[in-house]
């Protein structure tokens, strides 16, 4: 008789959340994302400092878009709006946008250092996306 060591790989399917926790059903997993896309809407909607502004009024955009201006006021703020924006856009989070997603962690750290204003469009299916901070804004129109 021989005595063996055998390695046993067993592969599963499991679904990662934006935030790495692992769920071993599809549903589980787009729950916790809602829920935890839930939680983190309600912290974003006190730091808006406006009322949605129609985007063509404001600044030339599509008509059918909205504006808003989220103000960081204290540091935890900066990581509630990166969590947020993470999980409304995960794939700002892939190695290729190294670049993309290290310049919204500096547009928004620096609205928060300069008491400033982060601006996010918001399309007709009330879809999220960046656009810049006030100053920034401001700096690019005066370079004109």
């Amino acid at each position: 008789m021989k005595k063996l060591e055998k390695d046993l790989i067993t592969k599963y399917t499991v679904f990662q959340a934006v935030d790495g926790t692992e769920f071993p059903q599809k549903e589980e997993c787009e729950k916790y994302e809602a829920s935890a896309l839930g939680v983190l809407r309600g912290k974003i909607k006190k730091l808006i400092a406006c009322e949605p502004k129609d985007a063509w009024t404001l600044m030339g955009g599509y008509d059918d878009h909205q504006v808003i201006a989220i103000k960081p006021q204290i540091e935890a703020d900066v990581d509630t709006i990166l969590q947020w924006y993470y999980l409304e856009h995960p794939y700002i989070l892939e190695n290729h946008r190294k670049s993309e997603k290290e310049n919204f962690e500096e547009v928004i750290t620096e609205a928060w250092k300069n008491d400033d204003v982060v601006l996010f469009g918001i399309n007709y299916e009330k879809e999220y996306y960046f656009i810049n901070s006030r100053k920034n804004i401001i700096n690019n129109l005066n370079s004109l």
